[in-house]
């Protein structure tokens, strides 16, 4: 049996136990009186005997010990003759003593029942408890089961997409034993080599390797083994299609806990396309190198922001300074001429403020006291990263410009030496011109003696004759004037001229020329032309040379007038021109390219250099000559040049 246990204190809980035992001996009194004097039975025992039993079973040994006293002493005092007294014959004692021994038993049945049923309640409180853990423990290995089943998946499932990333990264991959023998390789390995798995088994530093790149990469592995070191080599392997590709091929060790090599892993990239662009590079920057050196050229760039300087070998060369020398504003400036800084440092500050193109001269003062010509182009850009740059080359030309100073000097002797000679070719009318007012001078001369011869001398006349003596002779002056002129070796002098006074001063000297030819000249003279900027013997010579090869042209004309048109227009707003126009017998048309090269002549007795040396003369002052045939009979030869700018 079990007692339910009072949420009271235990002091309450001991005192309520005696209570009870006292109460329940009390009431099986109370009920043995009653059934004595009601019902004359005597259930006394049996009363006194339950309410032991009911002590005993609420509060235990000691209750039910109180109980059985009060039993014995309730028992013998009312119930044992004689009543109501302690005295008690032999019998009845043993009576008392029967039912004393009856009550303990009773006590000591009750309190082992007791016990038995508060450990079958403890028993079960433990069995219960051990359920409750043990479906708890189920619970939770079946959740730790759906766990380790979920991280196996997962486990699983990641290894899979492991496997397809080594499979489909586009790298040569491949796992290698702690000794170097190749155990894996993924399949962009596999495709690449067109080798399977099975081709692996027996090789030690890998297969796929050209024989003659073998040697090396199995002394990086034997270097690098023993130490477990990472290593890179660039080792060349053989492609499914046959052909040998250079790869970079990086390995690396993984070790375990106590750092011993367990495993060696590497990945291979193709590196042969980088390789032939270096090499193409190599070749390129060679070849570049030498054609600057060649061509005395060098290049170079200019980071504005930062103020930093690359120069080509070539560049350094030019400039006089060692390849280890770095390049800067301040050492460009020292090795400029001192004339030419100002040019330099204007080139510069245009840079600065990010004007677009570049293309001047200027002069290097070297150490030795020589003196170098530089042409420079460069291009103003914006790189990648956003910062100003300058990028351009520069020409040694010192000796294209002494060659040109040669080339101007032969041409002008040239020049001249032609000038010469088509004053020996006019020297008739030359001689007419002059010999005409020598006559006149004559004539007036020896009409003015005889005015003056008079009886009565005329004072009138003889003035007018020596006036028209005066003028006469300033013609003849003129035309000496002009002749020495033209014959005169000079050095070129740039000035401001009129374009129109120059053409009437070349018709001058070939006018009688024109006439002896049958040729009648005709001057097209645009009024309110701009000046020009030239040298008036030069531009003399070219128009001279056109009018004559013009009127020696209609020499063979007799079925037309010769006329020789010499015209000047405004051509734009910057140059103006000049035309010579005959009605002669022309050129092939195959032929007409041909004109202005030197030697090249349609006379049987010309020399071919008229023309290019006319040529050579309009370009130095920056126009252009020209031929084309007429609508009509004949050709016109037209130079421009540009007009005259204060600025230079």
């Amino acid at each position: 049996m079990s007692r339910p246990s009072p949420p009271w204190p235990s002091a309450a809980v001991e005192f309520l136990h005696y209570a009870v035992a006292a109460l329940a001996v009390a009431a099986a009194t109370i009920a043995g009186l009653a059934a004595h004097s009601f019902l004359q039975i005597d259930p006394y025992v049996s009363l006194f005997l339950c309410a032991i039993l009911f002590a005993t079973w609420i509060g235990g040994a000691v209750p039910g010990l109180l109980a059985v006293g009060l039993s014995i002493v309730t028992f013998d005092y009312l119930f044992i003759p004689p009543e109501h007294s302690f005295v008690m014959g032999l019998p009845d004692a043993l009576r008392v003593l029967f039912f004393g021994i009856t009550a303990l038993f009773v006590v000591w049945v009750s309190v082992a029942q007791g016990r038995t049923a508060k450990s079958l309640r403890r028993a079960r409180d433990d069995l219960r408890k051990t359920v409750g853990e043990l479906e708890k423990l189920n619970k939770s290995l079946q959740v730790e089961n759906v766990e380790r089943l979920r991280a196996e998946q997962i486990i699983r499932q990641a290894e899979r997409e492991l496997q397809t990333t080594i499979d489909t990264i586009p790298a040569i991959a491949a796992r290698y034993r702690h000794d170097g023998q190749i155990e894996f390789a993924n399949q962009t390995w596999r495709t690449y080599t067109g080798l399977s798995q099975q081709d692996l088994r027996g090789h030690r530093w890998g297969v796929a390797i050209h024989p003659d790149d073998l040697p090396l990469v199995e002394a990086a592995w034997r270097d690098h083994l023993p130490a477990g070191d990472p290593f890179q080599i660039e080792q060349r392997m053989r492609r499914a299609d046959g052909e040998y590709r250079w790869h970079l091929v990086s390995r690396v060790p993984l070790r375990n806990e106590i750092g011993e090599v367990i495993r060696w892993y590497g990945v291979a990239h193709d590196i042969e396309d980088q390789k032939r662009a270096e090499r193409a590079l190599r070749r390129s920057e060679a070849y570049l190198a030498e054609a600057q050196r060649l061509s005395k050229m060098g290049s170079f760039g200019w980071k504005i922001g930062s103020g930093e300087i690359f120069w080509s070998k070539e560049t350094h060369r030019i400039m006089g300074f060692d390849e280890t020398v770095k390049p800067t504003i301040g050492l460009i400036l020292k090795r400029v001429h001192p004339d030419d800084r100002k040019l330099v440092q204007q080139q510069l500050d245009r840079a600065v403020r990010g004007e677009r193109d570049y293309d001047y001269e200027y002069r290097l003062l070297m150490p030795d006291g020589t003196i170098k010509h530089i042409h420079v182009r460069a291009h103003h850009q914006v790189d990648d990263g956003g910062e100003e740059e300058l990028v351009g080359a520069l020409m040694d030309v010192t000796a294209a410009r002494r060659a040109q100073d040669a080339l101007q000097t032969a041409q002008a002797e040239l020049a001249h030496a032609t000038r010469v000679t088509t004053l020996g070719q006019m020297s008739a009318s030359l001689v007419h011109e002059i010999n005409q007012p020598l006559a006149a001078i004559v004539s007036n001369a020896e009409a003015s003696s005889r005015w003056m011869s008079r009886p009565v001398p005329d004072i009138e006349e003889a003035l007018a004759a020596a006036g028209r003596i005066i003028k006469v002779a300033h013609r003849a002056s003129e035309v000496i004037r002009g002749v020495r002129r033209y014959s005169k070796k000079a050095d070129p002098e740039m000035i401001q001229l009129d374009i129109n006074e120059i053409a009437e001063e070349a018709i001058a000297l070939v006018r009688h020329e024109a006439l002896r030819h049958g040729v009648a000249l005709r001057l097209d003279l645009a009024s309110t032309l701009l000046p020009v900027r030239g040298d008036r013997i030069q531009l003399q010579q070219v128009i001279v040379n056109l009018v004559v090869n013009g009127t020696q042209a209609m020499a063979s004309v007799d079925d037309r007038d010769r006329v020789l048109t010499v015209r000047t227009g405004q051509q734009q707003s910057d140059r103006v021109l000049l035309a010579v126009q005959d009605v002669g017998i022309g050129i092939e048309p195959e032929n007409a390219q041909r004109l202005f090269e030197a030697f090249y002549t349609t006379k049987p007795d010309g020399l071919g250099i008229g023309l290019s040396i006319c040529k050579s003369i309009v370009e130095a002052h920056g126009g252009r000559l020209s031929a084309s045939g007429n609508a009509g009979p004949g050709m016109t030869f037209q130079f421009t040049i540009p007009v005259y700018n204060e600025g230079g």
